[in-house]
């Protein structure tokens, strides 16, 4: 979610162009991060320092981290930490980015400073950014003193498009309304102990990006049977959620309902805008009542 975020925000503020940015994405399927990189991206060594031990690298058979500890760049203990985020998808980006000399470290890491500014992101939620888990990015982009199990019902929604609709989705962030106008969307409710509501909407042909990759075909307008499909969605992350919570609720799962014509939802409104395989869709919830329409 990261490479996405950032990658948007580097084409906004001019830094890369849609297509370099296609380019990443691209070579990120190939690339592994190199060790060097990620220990300057954690702050650990210099640029100096690693290009110093790319040259040693040349001219002796030994591993980068082992030459960075007899250098006395980098400890036994921090060699293994780093190797562990080989896997990192920000250092893969980032490395992405390097490797096809889009811009360099210093521009990357000055970028990644606005971004944290513009944002008001403190260090820690950088921290929760670069580790590419989901759990941990949405809440920043949520709004503040949501209900624990609000915040799990969404979480599971945003897992279940990442495993379910589209792994490389990524949010906008989310605010708190009392009135909503939808084109086409799907919803359902959840009632017992804690009325609940999850829907998802979009302008146009948005939300068949939802349906087309959930039903496994392609869908030409958001009409009955696509946004059948969105509500199956709804219903397999619905489910999921009622079965974790039923221990502490009594919660019953209200048939899906779905239209094409346009509403106007009201009630108190956590709405997320996400993006998904190029299109962004709404994702709606509420807790403690109904969304009424």
């Amino acid at each position: 979610m990261i490479s996405r975020l950032f990658g948007s925000y580097l084409v906004k503020e001019g830094k890369l162009t849609e297509a370099q940015l296609e380019t990443v994405y691209e070579t990120m399927r190939k690339v592994r991060v190199k060790l060097g990189l990620i220990a300057v991206s954690e702050k650990l060594m210099t640029t100096e320092q690693s290009d110093e031990i790319n040259r040693l690298q040349a001219i002796m058979d030994k591993r980068f981290g082992d030459l960075a500890v007899e250098k006395g760049y980098l400890t036994a203990d921090q060699v293994t930490r780093l190797l562990g985020l080989q896997g990192n998808q920000y250092l893969s980006f980032v490395q992405a980015i390097v490797d096809n000399d889009f811009l360099s470290m210093d521009e990357i890491n000055k970028s990644l400073a606005d971004y944290q500014n513009d944002n008001g992101f403190t260090a820690t939620d950088m921290e929760d950014l670069k580790s590419g888990e989901s759990d941990r990015i949405v809440p920043l982009f949520l709004p503040q003193n949501i209900v624990e199990y609000q915040l799990e019902h969404i979480l599971m929604s945003i897992r279940g498009f990442i495993r379910l609709i589209d792994s490389d989705i990524y949010v906008e962030k989310g605010y708190i309304s009392d009135y909503e106008e939808v084109q086409s969307f799907a919803m359902q409710s959840l009632d017992g102990d804690n009325k609940a509501t999850m829907a998802i909407a979009g302008e146009g042909k948005n939300i068949l990006a939802v349906a087309d990759a959930f039903a496994g075909e392609t869908f030409e307008i958001a009409d009955e049977d696509a946004l059948d499909a969105v509500a199956e969605f709804i219903n397999c992350v619905n489910g999921m959620f009622a079965t974790k919570i039923n221990n502490a609720f009594d919660i019953d799962l209200v048939p899906p309902e779905y239209s094409p014509d346009g509403c106007k939802f009201t009630g108190k409104l956590i709405v997320l805008p996400v993006h998904v395989k190029g299109s962004v869709i709404k994702l709606i919830s509420s807790f403690g009542e109904f969304i009424n329409k």
